[in-house]
């Protein structure tokens, strides 16, 4: 089944995991990604545990950078492939990072970052065989394995919220679309600028003009004097309003 286009589009799934292997490089990283050396003094049998699980997860991580640049090729050749004739595609671009993914999914099962790779099979669902209620199984299934404490969860949470806005089930776009407005309403959560774009983008794909200007409104005065650069989110939501020639302090 396809999903709508006319409503929320889809954040490459790509661009999260960008994030992702950029994020492990930040000092004091202490959730899924646990490449680092285990510190203190361990004793006998626990030490044991605690080296096999670090391992599990430095030949996870490795796994996860080797899928990111398949995917990434795969994806650079299904686009180059939209523009040749049918006589000259490509039948599956998809089909060497599908059989890597299944490979290393498989051997990496009892690793911590077993998630990201269901993450990377919901993408392949939507990319490889268009298939919408599969790709949200999987994200489902992705997070329900990740701790909410993870400093990735809302990461995805969100990427599955805007997938969900896409269904055909008003009850399953209406449970969505109260998500998505709790996280925007949550200044602490990282991610509460992107929602409250996305809500204002869904609210104007639904014709609720009022809605969408409240949401870019809010995100548009969001910004401190602390940060270092403008958000992406607040500056297109300052583009969204100056198009409809509304004064943000109004």
């Amino acid at each position: 089944m396809k999903h709508n286009k006319n409503t929320v589009k889809h954040s490459s799934l790509q661009s999260y995991y960008e994030f992702l292997l950029e994020y492990v490089q930040v000092k004091y990283v202490k959730e899924v990604l646990v490449i680092l050396a285990i510190t203190g003094l361990l004793s006998g049998g626990y030490a044991m545990f605690s080296w096999n699980k670090k391992r599990q997860n430095v030949q996870a991580f490795a796994g996860l950078v080797e899928i990111s640049k398949a995917y990434e090729k795969a994806l650079a050749t299904a686009r180059k492939q939209q523009e040749l004739p049918v006589s000259e595609q490509v039948d599956n671009p998809w089909e060497d990072t599908q059989l890597l993914l299944e490979a290393i999914a498989s051997s990496n099962t009892s690793s911590s970052l077993s998630p990201f790779f269901v993450f990377y099979q919901a993408e392949l669902a939507l990319q490889q065989e268009g298939d919408y209620e599969k790709a949200c199984k999987l994200m489902q299934k992705g997070l329900s394995q990740l701790p909410k404490k993870s400093i990735y969860y809302d990461m995805f949470n969100l990427k599955l919220i805007k997938m969900l806005l896409d269904s055909p089930e008003e009850k399953v776009t209406c449970a969505a679309l109260q998500d998505l407005k709790l996280m925007a309403q949550n200044s602490e959560n990282y991610y509460y600028q992107e929602a409250l774009y996305t809500l204002g983008m869904y609210e104007a794909s639904q014709g609720n003009t009022t809605a969408a200007v409240e949401a870019w409104k809010a995100l548009a005065m969001s910004q401190t004097e602390k940060a270092l650069i403008p958000s992406p989110f607040i500056t297109q939501a300052q583009d969204k309003l100056k198009s409809l020639n509304i004064d943000i302090q109004a």
